[in-house]
């Protein structure tokens, strides 16, 4: 049954949902959360044999919310909303996609802002180190506890593509195909170095107070400056020019670039938390497959289904050489993939913009038998 059409070529989807562990979640460097709760939201409807099932992964500062809106008042709808819906580029008339909000992050899963029964306070500082690995294997036990035995693929962009990566690896027979948008198998020292600086500042903040800074009555600044030079990671030189240049704001000797960022800084900050940032980002710069696995080839062994990865000329949190080199492991491996070289000058974050380049090669390679 398709739900209500609204403006803007959206629709309504039905609330978000949560899995209850009661026994709790174990994370990968050994600490375990009990009880431990996983939200996620589902979209479209599941065929009588479960294989139209696509899992879309989030990135850093998004949620399980893909698509639609919960209300026709909803100022905004879901974060993929130009891709995934009734028509589009992942079309819901004929897929059932599925979003798991990861541990770590502060929407819906516990997190470090979830109040430990145990204490009766916020988990805080006690959080546990969180991992690429953690988070598929949470969005395992979802897709499990759908009675999903293989998905038909998964997909998703910056760490999320990460997430769709480290899918191939450790559930390889799990996936029917991937696609990767703006992302590699590890982020390059340069993007390392940046978000080394953010979680930096938010740690110099005092009012941070080690990750136990529940008790201010404000947001904290540091995570308001952490996301302004986060934010930096995801422009072009070419963005940044065409939007703002060297000007300034009214007749103030503020530039345009400065105001932009403070209101983006504070914005962010007025939503997500800041342990949720440090933890999620840091997992996101941890993860290097070729590493942990010897090379990508020994990484991507098991892995055989169709792959289509898609990299961004001006995106240089992830540039096109670093997407070759996942290329070049699949080719190796004897992997049908497919590398789509789009230009944008809207850098890192045009897979979040650009829905008239992305969509034309997600449409034709879902389509293919």
């Amino acid at each position: 049954m398709v739900p209500p059409q609204l403006p803007g070529n959206t629709f309504i989807t039905p609330p978000l949902q949560q899995l209850l562990l009661p026994d709790g979640f174990r994370f990968q460097h050994g600490q375990t959360i009990a009880p431990f709760t996983i939200a996620y939201e589902t979209f479209g409807e599941l065929n009588e044999e479960r294989s139209n099932a696509i899992l879309v992964c989030h990135a850093l500062s998004a949620s399980a919310h893909v698509a639609g809106k919960y209300d026709a008042g909803d100022e905004k709808a879901g974060w993929w909303d130009g891709l995934v819906g009734y028509g589009k580029g992942i079309d819901l008339a004929k897929y059932f996609v599925l979003c798991v909000n990861i541990p770590g992050s502060c929407f819906g899963t516990t997190s470090p802002s979830s109040v430990n029964p145990g204490t009766g306070r916020r988990y805080g500082s006690q959080y546990p180190v969180v991992t690429i690995e953690d988070m598929i294997h949470a969005e395992k036990r979802v897709v499990d506890h759908l009675g999903i035995e293989r998905l038909l693929a998964v997909a998703g962009g910056s760490l999320g593509g990460m997430q769709v990566l480290m899918w191939a690896v450790c559930y390889p027979g799990m996936v029917g195909s991937l696609i990767a948008m703006a992302a590699g198998a590890a982020v390059p020292v340069q993007g390392i170095a940046w978000h080394i600086i953010g979680r930096k500042i938010i740690e110099a903040d005092a009012a941070f107070k080690g990750g136990d800074y529940y008790d201010e009555p404000h947001q904290l600044r540091g995570l308001e400056v952490a996301r302004m030079v986060g934010h930096m990671t995801y422009l072009s030189t070419r963005a940044l020019q065409m939007k703002f240049g060297r000007r300034r704001r009214g007749t103030t000797r503020q530039f345009e670039i400065d105001s932009y960022f403070e209101y983006q800084g504070r914005k962010f900050a007025g939503t997500y938390d800041a342990n949720s940032y440090v933890r999620v980002q840091a997992a996101m710069d941890e993860m290097d497959l070729a590493e942990q696995y010897g090379s990508l080839e020994a990484a991507f062994a098991e892995f055989r289904s169709p792959a289509l990865l898609i990299s961004f000329d001006t995106d240089w949190l992830f540039p096109v050489s670093d997407v070759e080199k996942v290329e070049d492991a699949m080719k190796t491996n004897g992997i049908d993939v497919t590398h789509r070289r789009l230009s944008s000058p809207n850098g890192h974050d045009t897979f979040l913009i650009d829905y008239e380049l992305i969509t034309p090669p997600v449409t034709e390679f879902l389509a293919r038998p």
